[in-house]
């Protein structure tokens, strides 16, 4: 996970926030070493833990924070976490897998070119190198409103309770405190359905982008659209009143007049901020690509 997604002091879903008295000192932190996803997610709800992948975000936060935890579990021997097949109807990602194997993976990136934009857009090449597909969900990173519109599924499990799955918007909005994502599943787009993301971002380095819309659009044999947005300071999620407006209507001319009441009850917390006419156009702006 890349130091410019985390947000210090915000909640993880890869991890849930350390509740034990921080430490410091990084070097009174005990770093546990699992076996197996499953000893790992039993550590980290007895000991209250949070899990350490590639740990540049959980870093820096909690350097900035001066505070690190009694005790994390490391992820890094757990060879079940790790992989990036092709299964007959989506993409099936180990939590642990690095973002710099994914996008030179061909595969992958010839099947979901937008995904992989996506992934060459988040950090440095020394910090994809380091970063995780799990952390960055965990973190609330750049990849999430795409992973949203993708309709992506997260395994996962929760101390010694059986391995679940949920859609990703499910566990963004009920993440179980101390559950460990342990793979990531990427639906194949159907036929016809376009993928668009931009992000607007400042130019100073390793600041996160202060906005990232993502789309899926879909005309035919009926309209459907699955949107997203994150973003600095704004919790990633699918922009559902958005969506209903375009599911079910070919024939809607969105404007920014129209959209802006609809992101507003998506986005309450940038109803009255600058980002949100921002928004509104690069949704149009993906509408019409959308429909060349």
């Amino acid at each position: 996970m890349a130091p410019i997604l985390h947000q210090p002091g915000a909640q993880t879903r890869w991890s849930a926030p350390v509740t034990l008295p921080p430490c410091p000192d990084r070097r009174h932190t005990q770093v546990l070493f699992p076996s197996s996803a499953e000893e790992a997610a039993i550590l980290a709800s007895r000991h209250q833990a949070p899990y350490l992948a590639g740990a540049s975000a959980a870093q820096l936060g909690w350097s900035k924070s001066t505070g690190w935890p009694a005790k994390a579990i490391s992820l890094h021997a757990l060879d079940d976490l790790q992989g990036c097949r092709r299964a007959v109807d989506h993409w099936s990602i180990g939590a642990l897998a690095r973002l710099s194997e994914l996008t030179s993976n061909r595969a992958l990136c010839r099947e979901l070119p937008t995904l992989h934009g996506a992934l060459l857009g988040v950090g440095a090449p020394g910090v994809r190198h380091l970063a995780t597909l799990g952390g960055n969900i965990g973190f609330a990173g750049d990849l999430m409103p795409i992973l949203l519109v993708l309709d992506t599924q997260v395994d996962w499990m929760q101390g010694a309770g059986p391995l679940h799955q949920s859609a990703l918007s499910d566990w963004l909005s009920q993440a179980p405190e101390h559950a460990l994502i342990t793979r990531i599943r990427i639906p194949l787009p159907g036929p016809g359905r376009q993928l668009r993301m931009e992000k607007l971002a400042s130019r100073e380095a390793f600041n996160p982008p202060l906005l990232n819309i993502a789309s899926s659009w879909q005309w035919q044999p009926f309209a459907q659209a699955h949107l997203a947005a994150g973003g600095a300071g704004l919790a990633p999620r699918r922009l559902r009143s958005c969506e209903q407006a375009f599911n079910g209507d070919a024939t809607l001319i969105p404007t920014a007049a129209t959209l802006l009441p609809l992101l507003a009850r998506d986005l309450p917390e940038q109803a009255a901020q600058p980002l949100l006419p921002i928004a509104a156009n690069l949704l149009l702006d993906q509408w019409s690509a959308s429909r060349l």
